[in-house]
């Protein structure tokens, strides 16, 4: 049944609260409780609408002025309210970035304190120096490791909706490598809830099971696969304290083995890479210090990376694919928010040029291309999302489509494959190992080789 903001809470609502603000996970919170997870999650959505806070920071911070937990060191007056008596919670619960709730004059000192510090901090903010070109500052590499803390909705797809659930993934995990190759889904890498992996699983379309191939021989994640002639190509990746790689590997499926190719020009993870023209193309990436603004560019025959323009902007966590004689370069995050940003890159004429935006920032995302559009799935990092996007290049127009997983759905792996497209993995506020396909094309059409912008 819906709630609306401002209905009191439940005594089971204020015991889920409790748990929070002692740092429990949904997990533990579940096992405390005797629940599933999923209903501690509703039970968390419900809260955050009837209090109107928007984090387990903010909930925190409300449950102590509300009186629902105790506070070390508070001692409250006998006869009068938590909300209105003389409370002075410990120094370490208020940062300047909370929004606080107003109380009855004179404020304590403490949030005189914290007040003038977020002064200082904003004041120091203006004065700092901008970055260079082509480099996006972060405060840290938060982007590169999973931290629930939002309510996630996830749901089953229907028939109508078109999406089938297949065989799942054997390892729940995300932030992975994935392409398609002659009749086969590879997923490599990633993160899954016990650490990194370099584990290599294969589905095979025509029987619908998997089987492992040869691990990676580093366990990175913030990774992607590009399919050549040559093999699986996977560069680079992130290890668990977000730290960069720049060793690129070549997967041979005839041979189960891996080869250690030409190394990328700089370590980088959290890129966008598609494949154009036999060669691989990959876009963007953190560095260890910043998101970046690069384009390179791996010939398998030769070997080597060259460069070429850069994007506009400087971002992670985007994605890429080809359609027709262009690549398109769309979504990101940088730490600090998702984009919605749309660039096209004409590798013809070695130049960028601008396509329209997503109807909603997207970070972490997969991007496909099939039967003459383009197709966005995922994102979620800061907004709620409840659908994907399909893009026609002759309308430069982004139209919704029917999502599996509603909220936040990130770091998946997206593919196309004859008239399917194929997602794996991610993140929902939990790994997963779903597997959804869709088919696209029931029918063979007349694809285009080239198209013209309006």
């Amino acid at each position: 049944m819906p709630v609306d903001y401002g209905e009191p809470l439940s005594e089971r609502e204020i015991e889920i609260v409790r748990l929070v603000a002692d740092g429990l996970t949904n997990r533990e919170i579940a096992l405390r409780t005797y629940l599933s997870p999923n209903t501690v999650k509703v039970h968390l959505r419900n809260i955050f609408t009837k209090t109107g806070v928007a984090s387990r920071t903010e909930l925190t911070v409300l449950a102590m002025q509300e009186g629902w937990i105790s506070v070390p060191g508070v001692t409250d007056t006998p006869g009068s309210d938590s909300a209105s008596a003389d409370v002075t919670p410990a120094p370490e619960t208020i940062t300047p970035e909370l929004p606080l709730q107003p109380v009855a004059p004179p404020w304590p000192r403490v949030r005189w304190v914290a007040l003038a510090a977020g002064l200082v901090l904003a004041f120091m903010v203006l004065l700092l120096p901008h970055q260079p070109v082509g480099q996006a500052a972060v405060p840290a590499a938060s982007g590169l490791v999973d931290q629930p803390q939002k309510f996630i909705v996830v749901t089953a797809p229907t028939s109508k909706d078109g999406w089938r659930e297949l065989a799942p993934l054997p390892v729940r995990r995300a932030r992975i490598g994935m392409a398609a190759y002659r009749n086969r889904l590879y997923v490599v890498g990633g993160t899954t809830e016990d650490g990194l992996t370099g584990r290599l699983d294969i589905y095979t379309i025509e029987t619908g099971e998997w089987q492992s191939g040869a691990a990676r021989p580093v366990a990175l994640a913030n990774i992607g696969m590009a399919a050549l002639e040559t093999g699986l190509l996977v560069p680079g990746g992130c290890d668990a304290n977000g730290k960069p790689s720049a060793v690129v590997h070549l997967y041979a499926p005839e041979t189960d083995t891996w080869t250690e190719v030409a190394p990328l020009p700089q370590p980088l993870c959290a890129y966008a890479l598609t494949v154009y023209g036999g060669r691989a193309y990959l876009f963007g990436g953190w560095n260890g210090k910043t998101y970046q603004a690069v384009t390179y560019i791996y010939d398998a025959a030769a070997n080597t990376w060259s460069e070429a323009p850069p994007p506009a902007e400087a971002r992670g966590f985007g994605a890429a694919a080809a359609l027709a004689d262009r690549i398109f370069y769309v979504g990101g995050y940088d730490d600090r928010r998702e984009w919605a940003t749309c660039e096209v890159y004409l590798p013809k004429e070695e130049r960028w040029d601008r396509c329209a935006p997503l109807l909603l920032p997207r970070g972490g995302l997969g991007l496909a291309a099939i039967g003459g559009r383009l197709y966005a799935l995922g994102g979620g990092w800061s907004s709620y999302l409840g659908f994907n996007e399909r893009y026609d290049p002759t309308t430069d127009t982004w139209t919704v489509i029917k999502t599996p997983i509603i909220g936040e759905w990130r770091n998946l792996g997206l593919t196309a494959y004859e008239t399917s497209l194929y997602a794996i993995g991610g993140w929902s506020g939990d790994y997963l190992n779903r597997v959804y396909a869709i088919e696209v094309l029931p029918w063979r059409i007349f694809i285009p080789t080239t198209f013209f912008s309006p």
